[in-house]
């Protein structure tokens, strides 16, 4: 597994979706710039200003985002033609997917200290006051913690979506009505219960709209499930591609079989 994933983050390394990331990270600090410039009067620090990060980030970008890195970097192996060399390894497919999915979960953290760097740029760029570096470690784990998090709720989406070439994008498209949904969970007391805001109350983020408290454990019990959804989808994956063609070969033989007899 260990070779699977070094192999991962060597193909990575080519693949420019992973600078969508990066872009979309930058973009979602910029609109919270420009919303707070819009709040005339309001005391920006840096512990509200990256709670408006945060959340923006959690519910209008990054579930589709990491979703789409994943599909991207999942399907390449179709795209490309190299699936069937990595089964005749053999690796199997399910092997591949874990590999994938924890490459991807280490994308999450990288994207999530670049938003952070993106966060700290911005706000002093800005010049807004209360910076401390005690505000800094604590936003940094929010952001580490809360990515990471939301990309186990969209687990399942992308484990589902990688056994069909192209059908990740359907799971883009979910994941960003997935990730919307979450600021009307948050706001009717749902936040502990949806598991893409589940991680707000793990990682104790709080802001002036929302419960600063919330329940810890129904937050974890939320996240197990998506875990447990995910390990399941992962334990019956397939290349269901494969599965297919060989369905119609397989049904296109018996039909040439009973031509054969009939003629006989």
């Amino acid at each position: 597994m260990a070779c699977i994933i070094k192999t991962e983050f060597y193909k990575i390394k080519r693949y420019s979706v992973i600078w969508i990331g990066v872009a979309t990270m930058f973009t979602v600090v910029l609109l919270a710039r420009f919303m707070a410039t819009a709040s005339d009067g309001a005391t920006h620090t840096l512990i509200n200003f990256t709670s408006s990060v945060i959340l923006n980030n959690l519910v209008l970008i990054y579930p589709a985002t990491i979703v789409l890195i994943a599909g991207y970097i999942i399907d390449r192996e179709r795209t490309d033609d190299t699936l069937k060399n990595i089964l005749t390894i053999p690796v199997s497919f399910r092997k591949m997917l874990i590999g994938k999915l924890i490459a991807v979960g280490c994308i999450a953290v990288a994207l999530s200290v670049i938003e952070f760097l993106f966060t700290l740029i911005v706000f002093f760029a800005s010049g807004f006051p209360g910076f401390s570096i005690g505000g800094a470690a604590l936003a940094l784990f929010q952001m580490i913690g809360i990515n990471l998090i939301s990309y186990i709720a969209v687990m399942p989406v992308i484990a589902f979506t990688a056994q069909k070439s192209g059908s990740f994008m359907a799971g883009v498209g979910f994941a960003f009505f997935y990730g919307f949904v979450g600021m009307m969970a948050s706001g009717h007391g749902l936040r502990d219960l949806y598991p893409i805001t589940a991680g707000l109350t793990v990682v104790g983020y709080q802001d002036g709209s929302s419960d600063p408290t919330g329940n810890v454990l129904l937050s974890a019990a939320s996240i197990l499930f998506m875990l447990a959804v995910t390990f399941i989808i992962v334990s019956t994956a397939k290349n269901r591609e494969v599965t297919a063609t060989k369905k119609k070969k397989k049904k296109s033989e018996k039909t040439v079989h009973k031509r054969n007899y009939s003629a006989r």
